[in-house]
């Protein structure tokens, strides 16, 4: 499905819901709004953006306020939902991506991707810059929630490579899974090449509950000679189980600029066997500048290690 998408000339779109769902296997879906590409204009105003899937081997595209060299303007009242249920399914979501020297601008309330079964994989890109585009993005949440096992999900805001640049304003980011076997990965305005990224969001959060699992939440950090202003209220990783790990780097720098704020850092385990890891504010090669309130580690069992690392060179 395809609405208000421009490639070279100009589209206006206005719609209240747009609905997809399926049910049985091999399914596939795929529904884009308001993308431009060679120069085109688009501007979309929709409502509720909702597709469903249940079975296995199913597969849900979603590409909202996506440019190449054209110009996208997306305004969204209601919330933007993917859901599966099943096994080897797989969820992708890119809002406000821009590539080449396109530009993109979205405002959008939750954003939400949710999957049960196992073998599932979910992809979450906002506010992603490539090339030499800009995007601008804003949303209320973003959250993404797994139940089962063998799951895998990666969030990505505000990331840029090239000379991209990507200016993200969200309440919060949050990252959910229950059973064992699963992978969490959160990529919040991390800058590589020449690019520039500003991130502000109220909270970053990642949850898991059962054994084997593994976090990961990389905050402001940058290469090349990137260059990242990230402001974040408080991020959280929590988890509980056994043989479970958790890292978090916050404001790392090797050849670019990182400039963050966070208000606090909290990383919680009950079980054992668990291992957790921050890292803030560690530079080989250039400048990184990091203000944080508060850096807080909690474990409850046994058999488990903790490690911070701060402001190393």
């Amino acid at each position: 499905m395809g609405i208000g998408n421009a490639d070279q000339g100009k589209t206006k779109v206005n719609a209240s819901n747009i609905n997809q769902s399926q049910a049985g296997l091999l399914n596939s879906q795929e529904l884009t709004i308001g993308n431009a590409g060679k120069g085109g204009q688009s501007n979309v105003s929709v409502g509720n953006v909702t597709q469903g899937q249940a079975g296995l081997l199913n597969r849900q595209k979603m590409a909202i306020g996506d440019a190449g060299s054209g110009k996208s303007d997306v305004k969204n009242a209601g919330p933007i939902m993917q859901g599966q249920a099943g096994l080897l399914n797989n969820q992708e979501m890119n809002l406000g991506s821009v590539s080449g020297t396109g530009s993109s601008t979205v405002r959008t309330g939750p954003v939400l991707q949710g999957q049960a079964g196992l073998l599932n994989t979910q992809n979450m890109n906002v506010g992603g810059s490539s090339g030499s585009g800009k995007s601008n993005v804003t949303a209320g949440a973003i959250l993404q929630g797994q139940a089962g096992l063998l799951q895998r999900q990666n969030m990505e805001i505000g990331s840029t490579s090239g000379s991209g640049k990507s200016n993200v304003l969200l309440g919060t980011a949050i990252q959910g899974q229950a059973g064992m076997l699963n992978n969490q990965d959160m990529k919040i305005g991390n800058a590589s090449g020449s690019g520039k990224s500003n991130v502000v969001m109220g909270a970053a959060i990642q949850g898991q509950a059962g054994m084997l699992n593994n976090q990961q939440m990389e905050v402001g950090n940058t290469s090349g000679s990137g260059r990242s202003n990230v402001a974040v209220g408080t991020v959280v990783q929590g988890q509980a189980g056994m043989l479970q790990n958790q890292q978090t780097k916050i404001g790392n720098s090797s050849g670019g600029t990182a400039n963050v704020a966070v208000g606090a850092v909290i990383q919680g385990q009950a079980g054992m066997l668990n291992n957790q890891q921050v890292n803030i504010g560690n530079s080989s090669g250039s400048g990184t500048n990091v203000a944080v309130g508060a850096v807080v580690q909690g474990q409850a069992g046994m058999l488990q290690t903790q490690t911070v690392n701060i402001g190393n060179n």
